[in-house]
């Protein structure tokens, strides 16, 4: 998306051979899948249930690729439709299905049919921006590919890893009514992040494009997001805040009443979570992926330390301290390396 955002003509260069990487490491995934439902000791039914999700996880992964493609082109309203497609069938027809059926394997098959109809339609929508789709399969090249692309690997890893850790180990330290509770409130913090996503998805191609063409521009553009972002954030916290109460009873019940505190708490991350977006978007468009890497591995490590010990002797609210401290820091590290750049750059 970076590369394409930056010279349009490098598409017709990139795309066959990272077309092909991607369906073979999604045909690979689908394979390690296949491998461990085996080992399930689960009813034929779940299996052929996680067997058909894997292999429309193949479809997904390719086309998350087209969706890739149309941002760098900067359109983003074909994504949007797709989404809005698929949430009205999942709420309309899988919510018809469950009622009816009150069964698990139809209505996983009514949201997966949902699941088909939006990528079919990623895919059509984002093959319109060339004259002809090929799929090339050439390992020498993938090669290449795989050493300009790692650090974005290792991202992604990192940051699967610091998401993850914090139920992960409340599960092994604390009882499972603990990760319950902080679950429910981290899943209204969870909602809250479709905002940086858009911003992210809108902006990062032109940052990437302007990096080339008009430093003076894209320092505007980041800063207008930059201020938008905070603005939201900062009223995310309020809301929070005030309506934890609210929220937890209304959507998880009042049996889950200790959440609204640990909501509070993880209220404090919202400014952070989004700032990170940006920021992280912005280093990655601008050529500064290996710093980005170095934040979210650092992170990441932090976020385990800190989970370790402060879960320990906080439970949930020590899972919820540990959020705010690494996403924070994070900001802080992430910030301070764009204004170092941004110095040094003429406008």
């Amino acid at each position: 998306m970076r590369e394409i955002a930056r010279n349009k003509e490098r598409k017709n260069e990139l795309f066959p051979y990272a077309l092909g990487f991607k369906i073979t490491l999604a045909v690979i995934n689908f394979g390690i899948i296949i491998f461990l439902v085996l080992q399930l000791n689960k009813s034929n039914i779940i299996k052929n249930l996680i067997i058909i999700v894997a292999l429309e996880n193949i479809l997904l992964q390719v086309a998350y690729f087209f969706t890739r493609i149309m941002f760098a082109h900067e359109v983003t309203k074909y994504e949007g439709i797709a989404k809005v497609i698929e949430r009205i069938w999942a709420f309309f027809v899988g919510g018809a299905v469950l009622y009816v059926k009150r069964e698990l394997a139809p209505f996983i098959l009514a949201i997966l049919a949902g699941y088909l109809l939006r990528d079919s339609l990623r895919i059509y929508w984002g093959s319109k921006f060339f004259e002809k789709i090929r799929v090339e399969f050439k390992p020498d090249t993938w090669i290449n590919l795989l050493k300009h692309s790692y650090p974005f690997w290792l991202i992604s890893l990192f940051t699967m890893i610091y998401y993850r850790t914090d139920i992960v180990m409340l599960g092994l330290f604390r009882p499972d009514y603990d990760v319950g509770i902080y679950r429910a409130a981290y899943t209204l913090i969870q909602v809250a992040l479709f905002i940086p996503n858009i911003v992210v998805a809108t902006t990062m191609p032109s940052m990437a494009r302007l990096w080339r063409e008009n430093k003076r521009i894209l320092n505007i553009l980041f800063k207008k997001s930059f201020q938008i972002l905070l603005a939201i954030g900062l009223l995310g916290v309020m809301g929070y805040y005030i309506f934890a109460n609210f929220a937890i009873t209304i959507v998880f019940g009042a049996g889950f009443t200790e959440s609204v505190g640990v909501l509070r708490v993880l209220a404090v991350a919202v400014p952070f979570l989004f700032l990170n977006s940006l920021l992280g978007s912005f280093l990655n468009a601008t050529g500064k992926e290996l710093s980005f890497t170095k934040i979210t591995a650092f992170t990441a490590l932090l976020n385990v330390v800190l989970n370790y010990f402060l879960i320990q002797s906080y439970s949930y609210y020590g899972a919820a301290i540990a959020t705010v401290v690494s996403q924070a820091l994070a900001t802080i590290l992430s910030f301070k390396i764009i204004l170092n750049n941004l110095s040094q750059e003429s406008y």
